[in-house]
């Protein structure tokens, strides 16, 4: 019988593994932020640095993974086993003490987990393909990510209403309950994979032979530009673009009834890749290869300048909010739009890419070479959040019913700009709910008298009403070097000149194509 037309039998249980992982995954992340900067007190520059040094975390580990799996024990063993660490650290988020150690300790297990299976799920879904159907790849590929888009939509919608209305435990909880799930799938589909065996040292001497240092090279190649491309798109993801959705400034009323939480937000991301992949397959690839051909790298070159485009967006929006203008969510749903057409042209393709590039024995390990890009791109938005945070020393706050802080000589201020202050420096606050709350976290300028400002909060741009003396000795106050829009602006300038540079590297690559030879069953 002529099975050529046919899926393998082991996609279904892969499918069915990724959508619960991700669900995971997301349903933690996008939380993250947020937990962190109002249960923590975290600053924002503080909270962003640690939610994407987190996924910095999360992509480093693929190298572990795939070295464990091509060399020791395969794919099937390494994604069940990293799974069970990948577990407990969900279990740590969720019922652990609500401090910045309990966190790490939760979030490393976590990364430490989701690491070691990354480079080896994406890479099993190409093992399960011979010559006879590898016809099929890009089809499965795209209902992979498909199913990544579809787990990630849930949990971002359900998650921030579990933390909102119940707080971290469920919020933390269920995520963990559904990487149990995932474990369970994949473990009952063990008798559908085709398995590829690990090389053992075969896989040392492919890596290291001057083929595969050239590979490595021209991956690599690609890869550092890709890596621009994931320090923009993760900001959209749980970090700086739910942050800015926190203002009350941002009406996240979208009619029919609903107001969304500022986490829920980027739930659309994953419906517009659920709309967009078909529209790009079937509709706009299609249309383009009439007049001329689509090729892997030209789609990510596009990519590119439509990840600058919505930050563009967002830039503006930021400019609005600073300015004390009120701005619908619609906006930032606009670059969602935007940035999730990028995400098709450059994410599902950066794939697929990988995978073909690379020999049947190294797809693992090609795999952990293309998620270090993402970490990198993590790392660079880590360094940018933390190099831009400029403390001002010796600055004072007097507390009262307004509440000012006193700031070094020549210090320029504006309306609208951030300020950070550390725990534990003896003010309170005293909130409209009346709860009481250390003075941590990030706060904004609502008015300037030469070198004195006074603050509002945050989310709700009303007084600061606050009491206490300042701790000299401890308390630390600091703001951003990139003002406002400015911070936005510096990453799509950054894009633009990725995109323009990647042109030349586009012209020069030769691509390649291995995939598994037709064994006869």
């Amino acid at each position: 019988m002529d099975d050529s037309n046919k899926m393998p039998k082991g996609i279904p249980y892969i499918i069915a593994n990724e959508f619960a992982e991700r669900f995971c995954f997301y349903g933690i992340n996008t939380i993250l932020a947020v937990y962190m900067v109002q249960t923590l007190h975290f600053g924002q520059a503080r909270a962003t640095v640690w939610g994407h040094m987190f996924k910095v975390s999360a992509y480093f580990f693929p190298m572990l993974g795939a070295i464990i799996s091509d060399v020791l024990w395969g794919k099937y063993r390494t994604i069940l086993t990293f799974s069970v660490a990948y577990v407990l650290g969900c279990v740590v988020l969720a019922i652990g003490p609500r401090t910045p150690e309990s966190l790490f300790i939760g979030l490393g297990l976590m990364a430490f987990g989701t690491g070691g299976i990354k480079p080896c799920v994406s890479t099993n879904v190409g093992d399960q393909f011979t010559n006879r159907n590898k016809h099929l790849i890009e089809r499965a590929f795209s209902y992979f990510y498909l199913s990544i888009n579809a787990g990630s939509a849930i949990s971002i919608w359900f998650c921030p209403v579990l933390l909102e209305k119940y707080g971290p435990v469920p919020a933390f909880g269920m995520p963990a309950a559904m990487m149990a799930v995932a474990t369970v799938v994949f473990y009952l589909g063990r008798n559908k994979f085709a398995v590829v065996p690990p090389a053992g040292r075969q896989w040392l001497k492919e890596v290291f032979s001057l083929d595969g240092l050239k590979l490595v090279g021209r991956l690599w190649a690609v890869y550092l530009f890709v890596a621009v491309f994931w320090a923009l798109w993760d900001q959209s993801n749980g970090t700086t673009w739910t942050l800015q959705a926190t203002s009350d400034l941002m009406d996240k009323n979208i009619g029919f009834g609903i107001t969304l939480l500022p986490s829920q937000v980027q739930v659309v991301n994953g419906l517009f890749i659920l709309i967009l992949v078909p529209v790009f397959t079937f509709g706009i690839f299609p249309l383009c290869e009439r007049f001329f051909r689509v090729t892997m790298l030209r789609k990510i070159g596009a990519g590119f300048f439509l990840a600058a485009g919505s930050f563009m967006i967002i830039s503006w929006i930021e400019g609005q909010i600073q300015a004390g203008h009120r701005v619908s969510v619609w906006w930032q749903m606009l670059a969602y739009v935007v940035l999730s057409a990028a995400e098709v042209l450059v994410s599902i393709t950066s794939l697929e890419f990988s995978y073909k590039q690379a020999p049947l024995r190294l797809k693992s390990f090609v795999m952990a070479l293309y998620l270090w890009c993402i970490a990198l791109g993590n790392l660079g938005t880590a360094v940018v959040n933390e190099v831009m945070v400029h403390v001002l020393p010796g600055s004072s706050v007097v507390a009262g019913a307004q509440t000012w802080v006193n700031l070094p000589a020549g210090t320029t201020m504006i309306t609208g700009q951030k300020i950070d202050f550390n725990d534990n420096n003896g003010i309170t606050v005293h909130t409209v709910g009346g709860q009481d709350e250390p003075l941590a976290g990030t706060y904004l300028v609502t008015e300037v008298q030469g070198n004195r400002v006074r603050l509002m909060d945050n989310d709700h741009r009303k007084p600061l009403v606050t009491s206490g003396e300042w701790n000299s000795t401890v308390g630390r106050a600091s703001t951003y070097k990139l003002v406002g829009p400015q911070y936005f602006n510096f990453f799509v300038y950054l894009m633009l000149a990725t995109g323009l540079l990647f042109i030349f590297v586009a012209m020069l690559y030769r691509e390649k194509t291995y995939v598994r030879e037709d064994d006869g069953k």
